[in-house]
């Protein structure tokens, strides 16, 4: 773990009740979630990647409350509260870097908003590492905020500290995605507001396991002056 990611740990773990408080509604991506949930049977194995206080959790077993749902996060104060909101799903303190290292396979995997937080080659070999977790056919949802990757950079949090944040571009995701294996199924992009005066975009792509992928073939579609250290 490098020490922006353990930086972004430490301040999720800080502060997990103003984040529930301010962020466990997910309403405002319900389209795109029930988009997901329709390729899902009432018994999915789904994994959610930095679950945080398992908001997305909640929303899809309220949905479909039979889904076999591990969520995992990095954040121990996070999965009390996932563990809490979401009694009948399970949850682990654990890195998505390791994602590999789970025993079981799963149907769908469920990313919200990890992407900010990782730099682009961590972005890449954790997408790998997903199209190897997922069953044949699997669904991935992934949601991140887009726009140019160099303008990604130090943004202070309501506490002051700093963390780099790390943009996507469409286009980048799309082609890493179709080149490790994954047919996209749907994507777009909504106005996130964060003050009167600030607003990101968000992008949400569904995509499904297709074709083969072969480890030993270089899949970096990175330019070298697009990679942080």
């Amino acid at each position: 773990m490098d020490n922006n990611n353990q930086k972004a740990v430490d301040l999720f773990n800080k502060m997990a009740d103003s984040y529930q408080k301010r962020f466990f509604s997910v309403d405002c991506y319900s389209e795109s979630l029930n988009s997901f949930l329709a390729y899902l049977s009432d018994h999915s194995s789904v994994l959610d990647v930095a679950c945080g206080p398992g908001n997305i959790s909640h929303f899809l077993l309220k949905q479909k409350p039979g889904l076999k749902l591990l969520g995992i996060d990095l954040a121990p104060n996070m999965i009390n509260l996932a563990r809490i909101n979401n009694p009948t799903a399970q949850f682990r303190v654990y890195d998505a870097m390791e994602i590999d290292r789970l025993d079981s396979s799963f149907d769908a995997i469920i990313i919200g908003f990890l992407f900010p937080y990782l730099s682009a080659e961590q972005v890449e070999l954790f997408l790998i590492k997903t199209y190897e977790k997922l069953s044949d056919n699997g669904i991935v949802y992934l949601s991140t905020m887009e726009d140019l990757y160099e303008n990604s950079r130090l943004k202070a949090s309501s506490t002051g500290e700093e963390l780099m944040m790390h943009y996507y571009e469409e286009t980048f995701l799309v082609r890493l995605l179709e080149q490790i294996g994954f047919q996209i199924l749907s994507k777009h992009t909504q106005p996130f507001v964060i003050s009167e005066t600030e607003t990101d975009t968000d992008l949400i792509i569904i995509a499904q396991k297709k074709g083969f992928f072969k480890k030993e073939e270089p899949v970096s579609m990175i330019p070298a002056q697009q990679r942080f250290s």
